[in-house]
């Protein structure tokens, strides 16, 4: 670990730096000179997931309102706009939407193809912990004089045995959600919001047990780097890398951060301008038949002065 200070500066100085390509070219700025506006808006929902027949739009965690816009993916018309307690779901193929709702204190779930909202039985497996199981069997840990390793092994054997009855036995796929140590277990003819999952994954035996139990196919991000309206006008045609430094707060913890400048081309409506900023610029999406761009965690809507 001595040595590491030593190796980051001979990183930083075998990396090459550029100047600016081109000096004369604007900085982005939202009231930069030109034909062309840039409008502040509220943060707009952007591309979230796709399937074979939708595609999703949800908002960021900078929304207090969080919703999705569900698109049909063929014709691109707006099927629904749904309200989430938050934007911490899960979509699978078939286009259904999970989530939790912490207010509530339950599962939500949105059936395609109308998006019905429903909620699923909750099953806390709280009752295989150490603790439980051992009152559950206190006599034969007792007669047994269990203690150590043996009672360790006695509890996995007997906590496989119920969760084998109780949960795994029929069980198709699992789609974990976000909220710590939860999960949805599907079967052939309906879904359990499981809490403490986490006692799923505990011992040889129930992970054995679950070797053929995959996680649930999700939807796909197909359309991620590309415009789902129409092709995006902002082209990222170079960028140069200015200069290296560290970052760190003691000599065992350090990194090299880079710092960059992008240069962009915006073509609209037989418009067009060249900028660099040093930030990543992201055409968010076309979104029907509004440009908007995301800078710096602001959002701007585009468009050119009549």
């Amino acid at each position: 670990m001595r040595y590491l200070p030593l190796l980051l500066l001979i990183l930083l100085f075998s990396c090459s730096t550029e100047e600016d390509k081109y000096p004369d070219m604007a900085v982005f700025s939202p009231d930069m000179e030109g034909k062309f506006t840039f409008k502040e808006i509220e943060p707009v929902p952007t591309y979230y997931r796709d399937t074979d027949k939708y595609v999703f739009f949800l908002t960021n965690n900078s929304i207090a309102d969080a919703r999705v816009l569900i698109y049909n993916k063929a014709s691109k018309k707006l099927i629904k706009t749904l309200a989430l307690p938050n934007n911490q779901i899960r979509i699978d193929t078939s286009g259904s939407i999970y989530g939790y709702d912490e207010k509530q204190g339950k599962t939500f779930k949105y059936v395609s193809p109308a998006f019905k909202l429903t909620y699923l039985e909750t099953v806390s497996l709280e009752y295989v912990s150490d603790a439980n199981m051992e009152k559950k069997y206190a006599s034969e840990i007792k007669n047994q004089q269990l203690k150590g390793d043996a009672l360790y092994d006695f509890l996995e054997d007997k906590r496989y045995e119920i969760l084998e009855e109780d949960v795994i036995n029929g069980l198709r796929c699992i789609t974990e959600l976000d909220k710590s140590n939860t999960a949805i277990a599907h079967y052939k003819n309906k879904e359990i919001y499981l809490e403490q999952s986490n006692y799923l994954y505990r011992g040889t035996i129930i992970k054995s047990k679950l070797n053929g139990v995959t996680d649930c196919m999700p939807s796909n991000y197909e359309l991620d780097k590309k415009s789902y309206f129409s092709a995006s006008p902002l082209d990222q045609f170079d960028y140069v890398t200015l200069d290296y430094n560290f970052k760190g707060s003691n000599h065992y913890v350090m990194s090299v951060n880079s710092e960059n400048l992008y240069y962009y081309e915006l073509k609209l409506n037989k418009q067009s301008t060249k900028f660099k900023f040093p930030l990543v610029i992201n055409n968010v999406v076309n979104l029907e038949d509004k440009v908007i761009f995301e800078v710096a965690n602001k959002y701007y809507e585009v468009s050119v002065m009549e």
